[in-house]
């Protein structure tokens, strides 16, 4: 049977104090730097973990097929070495894959945050079209980017916490960045299910009403918005409250 200090590698992951601080990373036993948070740092720190952890309880289809295409695509550019094993070769496969993954949520973070700067009045010359462009979509949408609070971590009562991209009291938002919008789909349920947690975690202040998905192209400077109506975002409410109490229940995890 794994122990929990077996499987620390793959339980890291976001986690927030109850206070809605993010700590992503503790000190080293040594104190030689920070590394990431695991499942049994967060029960000695009594921290809940994030929404985006949550939820992958759930199959997620669109991310599935993202991944399955990066794998093939990292196959077809990697050539097999001469004998080299089969195992061996997917690994290496699998591995270029995932880097490729990283470099995609980097560029991802870092529209991110240019976003934030942004809305705080400060200027990125790497991401100043996109912003621009995002903040005239949403204009047009009739929302006003500047007009709401970007970047707000908290942490519910209900034992989860995370970071939520925008919102003011009647709109919170989310933005989702991909090489380009030529996908059919954009908006998938899930995505719906993590802005409806976003939403019960500013019940305390607040209960917006709208809940939106910003899609945004790295590579065609595309945007795009997708509104999720209020029996979706009910519904996306309900799905996540049973994620939350099988992720509980399964990780033998009191939250009290």
């Amino acid at each position: 049977m794994e122990t929990e200090s077996k499987v620390l590698a793959a339980e890291s992951a976001h986690w927030y104090t109850k206070q809605g601080k993010p700590m992503y990373k503790v000190p080293r036993a040594k104190g030689d730097g920070m590394r990431a948070t695991t499942l049994a740092d967060a029960r000695k720190l009594d921290l809940v973990p994030s929404v985006t952890m949550i939820l992958g309880c759930a199959a997620k289809p669109g991310l599935e097929a993202w991944k399955a295409r990066q794998i093939l695509e990292a196959a077809l550019t990697l050539p097999r070495l001469q004998g080299e094993s089969l195992d061996d070769y997917a690994t290496r496969v699998i591995e270029d894959s995932k880097a490729q993954g990283r470099k995609a949520a980097e560029r991802g973070t870092d529209l991110h945050t240019a976003i934030e700067d942004f809305i705080r009045g400060q200027q990125s010359l790497l991401w100043q079209a996109h912003c621009e462009k995002v903040a005239e979509s949403l204009n047009q949408y009739g929302i006003d980017i500047l007009q709401g609070k970007p970047e707000h971590s908290f942490a519910s009562p209900l034992g989860y916490g995370g970071k939520i991209d925008w919102h003011n009291e009647e709109i919170v938002m989310d933005f989702k960045t991909k090489a380009n919008l030529s996908a059919k789909q954009l908006a998938w349920p899930e995505h719906c299910w993590q802005l409806a947690a976003y939403r019960a975690g500013l019940v305390e202040k607040y209960w917006p009403k709208r809940l939106l998905n910003i899609f945004i192209g790295v590579d065609d400077t595309d945007v795009r918005i997708h509104e999720w109506t209020p029996e979706d975002a009910d519904k996306g409410w309900e799905v996540f409250e049973c994620l939350l109490n099988f992720w509980q229940i399964t990780k033998n995890w009191n939250h009290k």
